[in-house]
Parts: C-alpha cells; sequence; structure tokens
C-alpha cells in the first residue's frame, strides 16, 4: 500500500496542487475590473422573458415588457431605489416616449398618448414612430410629422419622395431619416435642430433580408458630421457584422452620396481583432468622448458570448481600440449610458433578459471587486473550461512519446540484453532526455497572445517557456526517481516518467494554452 501511494499518490498530490493553483488565480481574476476606473458587472434585479425596449429621461430609466412600462430611479450605488408601473399597454417592438407619467406610443395605426390609465388618439393612420428625450416624431407612409409634448398639438415637417422606414433622433432633436429607395436599399436624409431637412439624400444603406443596416450614432461637433452605421451580412447561414464610418463638414451633407469608410475594432488588452463589432454609439463618460460597441468576447469562458466596448473615439482613426467595460457571459443587448459615470445593458442567455449595470463611482468600483456567490460560481465555471481545454494537450502532444517508444523498440529487437541489466538501462535515461527535448518547439508556439492574456504572472516572465519546461522537468525527475519501482523494466519505468510529466503539464501550463470555450 505504501509503494502504491508513493508511485501513485504523489504525483497526483502535486497534480491537485497544479488544478488548485489554477481555481485560486480565477478567483483572483473575478475580482479585477475590467479597466481602471470602472467597476466590474453589477446585477441590476431586473429580468425579463421578452426582450424590453429602453427609453431614459432626467436620469430615470423606463422599461417596456409586456405591454408594461416600469421607471426606475437607480442611485449613484447603482441601485433601483425606486421603481414604479405604468400601466399601459404598449405594442412591442416600437419605441416610446414617457415623462414618468404620460406615455406616448403606437397602437393600432395610431398615435396614443395614456395619462392615468386613460388612453387618447394622437394621430390616426400612422406608419412609425421615433422618439427622443423631449422629441415625438411620426409619420404617415412619406409625410413626416412631430408631436410638440409641451403644446399639445402635431405639425408636418417635411414630405418625402417615399416611404419612410426609420428616424434616429440624436441630441436637441437633430436626426437621421430613413426613406425607402427601392426593396433592397434605404436613402439617408439628415434633419438639423429646426426640423430642416436636407433635400437630397446623403448615403445609401443596405435594406435587403441578407445585408442590412443595424443601427446607427452620429454627432455634430464644430461643425463636422460623424455617423456610424452598423450592417449585418447574412452569408450560407452565417452573420457577420461591420461598421461604416462617414465623416463630412456639416454644410456639406446632402450634397452628394457619401461611401462609408470600414472602421475595425481591436482589443487593448491582448491586440487581437474583435469580431463581429455592432450595436455603436456615441457617448462622453467622464469628459471623454467615446465609442461604445459591442463585440464577440475573447477571454475565458466567453463561449461566443457578446461582451460590451468603450473606445477612445478619434475622428480621423479607422481602427478603434476597445477594452471590454462588461463583465457578464452571455449576449450584451441595448446597452445606454445612464448618466456621466454608469452604463445599463441587457444580459441574454437564452431565455432570460437580466438588467446590468457598470460606473465610475468609486464605491461602486471598490464594492464590485468583493467575491459573491455569482462571482465564485463564475471562477469555479471557468477553472473546469480551463481544464477541459487543456485536455486537448493530450492530443496534439501524443507525438512527444513517438521518438522515445521507436528508441526503446529498435533496442528491444537489435539489442535485447540492454534491457537485462538491473537497475535504470541507459536505453530508458536516453529515452526520457529525447522525451525531454520534444516539449521545447511545442510549448514555445502554445504561448501565444491567449496565453499571455490570461496566464497567472508567474507563468509569463521572459523566458517562461523555457523555465517552466526546466522546472516540470526536475519536478518530473524527482518524483520518478523516488517513485519508480525497482522491478520495474526500462519501458514502464520511461514511460512512467512520460505520464507523469504530460499530467503536470496539462494541469500547469495546459489550461492557459487553448481556448475552446
Amino acid at each position: 500500500m505504501r509503494e502504491k501511494v508513493k508511485v501513485f499518490g504523489i504525483p497526483l498530490g502535486v497534480m491537485v496542487l497544479f488544478v488548485a493553483a489554477l481555481f485560486i488565480h480565477q478567483l483572483f481574476l473575478v475580482k479585477e475590473l475590467p479597466q481602471q476606473n470602472w467597476s466590474r458587472s453589477l446585477p441590476m434585479d431586473y429580468t425579463s422573458k421578452e426582450k424590453p425596449q429602453m427609453f431614459q429621461k432626467n436620469g430615470e430609466l423606463y422599461l417596456s415588457s409586456k405591454g408594461q412600462v416600469r421607471a426606475f430611479s437607480i442611485n449613484d450605488e447603482m441601485k433601483i431605489s425606486k421603481e414604479k408601473v405604468i400601466d399601459t399597454k404598449i405594442t412591442r417592438g416600437y419605441p416610446f416616449w414617457t415623462d414618468g407619467n404620460q406615455v406616448i406610443y403606437y397602437k393600432n395605426g395610431n398615435l396614443v398618448l395614456t395619462n392615468n390609465q386613460k388612453d387618447r388618439i394622437l394621430s390616426e393612420g400612422i406608419t412609425g414612430l421615433g422618439t427622443g428625450t423631449d422629441q415625438v416624431y411620426y409619420w404617415s407612409n412619406e409625410k413626416l410629422f412631430q408631436y410638440g409634448i409641451k403644446e399639445g398639438s402635431s405639425k408636418e415637417v417635411h414630405t418625402f419622395s417615399s416611404e419612410i422606414s426609420d428616424i434616429h433622433v440624436g441630441a436637441d432633436g437633430r436626426s437621421v431619416i430613413r426613406v425607402k429607395k427601392d426593396d433592397t436599399h434605404d436613402f439617408i436624409y439628415y434633419m438639423n435642430e429646426n426640423g430642416s431637412v436636407t433635400e437630397k439624400p446623403f448615403l445609401m444603406v443596405n435594406t435587403a433580408p441578407n445585408k442590412k443596416m443595424d443601427g446607427l450614432t452620429f454627432k455634430v461637433e464644430d461643425g463636422q458630421f460623424t455617423l456610424l452605421y452598423n450592417e449585418k451580412s447574412r452569408t450560407q447561414g452565417t452573420l457577420s457584422y461591420k461598421v461604416y464610418k462617414i465623416q463630412t463638414p456639416l454644410q456639406e451633407v446632402g450634397t452628394s452620396i457619401l461611401t462609408g469608410t470600414n472602421m475595425e475594432f481591436v482589443n487593448k488588452k491582448n491586440g487581437e481583432k474583435l469580431v463581429s463589432p455592432g450595436g455603436v454609439q456615441f457617448v462622453n463618460l467622464g469628459g471623454k468622448e467615446s465609442v461604445m460597441f459591442t463585440s464577440e468576447g475573447q477571454q475565458v469562458g466567453d463561449n461566443s458570448s457578446i461582451r460590451m466596448y468603450l473606445a477612445p473615439f478619434e475622428s480621423a482613426d479607422t481602427v478603434l481600440t476597445g477594452t471590454s467595460i462588461s463583465t457578464t457571459k452571455h449576449v450584451t443587448y441595448s446597452p445606454l449610458q445612464l448618466t456621466d459615470e454608469s452604463l445599463v445593458w441587457f444580459n441574454y442567455d437564452g431565455g432570460t433578459y437580466e438588467l446590468y449595470g457598470a460606473s465610475q463611482n468609486g464605491q461602486v468600483v471598490s464594492k464590485s471587486t468583493k467575491w459573491s456567490q455569482r462571482s465564485v460560481a463564475e471562477a469555479l465555471n471557468n477553472g473546469v473550461l480551463m481544464m477541459f481545454s487543456s485536455i486537448v494537450t493530450i492530443l496534439t502532444s501524443f507525438y512527444w512519446v513517438l521518438p522515445s517508444l521507436f528508441l526503446l523498440i529498435l533496442l528491444y529487437i537489435f539489442r535485447p540484453n540492454v534491457f537485462e541489466k538491473d537497475g535504470v538501462s541507459w536505453a530508458e535515461y536516453a529515452s526520457i532526455i529525447i522525451f525531454l527535448l520534444m516539449p521545447i518547439s511545442y510549448t514555445s508556439k502554445a504561448m501565444n497572445p491567449y496565453f499571455y492574456q490570461v496566464a497567472p504572472e508567474y507563468f509569463v516572465f521572459p523566458g517562461s517557456s523555457y523555465a517552466l519546461l526546466v522546472l516540470l522537468s526536475v519536478i518530473t525527475w524527482v518524483i520518478w526517481k523516488k517513485g519508480r519501482d525497482p522491478e520495474w523494466g526500462s519501458f514502464a519505468g520511461a514511460f512512467y516518467f512520460m505520464g507523469i510529466y504530460v499530467l503536470f503539464y496539462i494541469s500547469s501550463i495546459g489550461p492557459y494554452i487553448f481556448n475552446l470555450f
């Protein structure tokens, strides 16, 4: 029994220590901030089976789901301090406007106002609705109208040559309006804060089912007009996303049809290109002009999740370097700037939409780094996923043993007397030395940008690819010398060494090499 403990117990004990170090490292990672001065993602105690529509006004957040509108007051600690339900029946998929008491929305082809549970039709026969903080625009085919909230009356703004598709309301009522060109394209017009619309469009976008515009954001600053828009494409069942930029002096908007410049986004943390960027929005947080967008996550356990990123915006750049803001693990929907230092969004796990937030408030940042039941579970889950990923090391490194095995077989055929000597034969030593040379090139290539992103600091020092292999070799050699059964032959002794080494490799370095999830 004691011999079995020495042979198998010591290697397994060392392996358990490596695995424990992995899980402890993950426990500390779930306390790390996504970037300096930003808190980790905080659940806001609101969930919905139906995707909610969002509206924000005067620091209040309004969510529409299943016809009801819920009003939330969110304090500086990113907690819901007050909640109210506005009883109405909003049509799913359409925007709405509210001040916390009255609600304006689309219903059965009409523009409807609800106040004190009483409905009033403001306009009949409308075909669309768009809202801003203090603006309500609606249209009937090619005619665009504005409903004056203070005046309580409507006025016609502009008549286009064809049917209006959508309107995107920006600051001070400035808007861009999509007007149908044909079945697969829309024209884009600009409307200033006074309601004046350019005579001609400045952009044409795709609207075909397999290639269409999927949201936009714009701003006017120092006489410069800048617009970013998303395009979603489907090719052979595969979705892809791109972001394009339009930039021109404001006075030249509408003088010609412009062509968008393809934007690229890079993950600041690892230098890798971000895939499928979307949901772009201009935001001003802490006095810094930035672009908020979503893209596929590139961290442990992301498993094709969509994270939210923030990138400083420079008007001349076509490559933006972003840093992840969200630490949620699923799909980020509807990111929204709540205040000068806070954001909210929905995290969709495949069945439920859960409201999350992040803040630059010092107290919130500090509190978010404390362990919770949720964060510990996340750390354990990440550790398990990484161990499963490490199993790939066994499949990709099986060739390490082949030269040693080939040597032993040849010696057994042509020099069988080598194995008849007492103790450890030189053939066993030779096969072990050859085996130790095999992981060198493998490890130097395996330590890719992903490795340096996720591995602990004690694995990523200069020359670590060689130093770690030397350390594993020394530990394995000591255990092999102490645990090897004297009655074993050269084959058993050599494979005992190689088996221990591989176990140590997949439990120490291996989890940080492959990102299968």
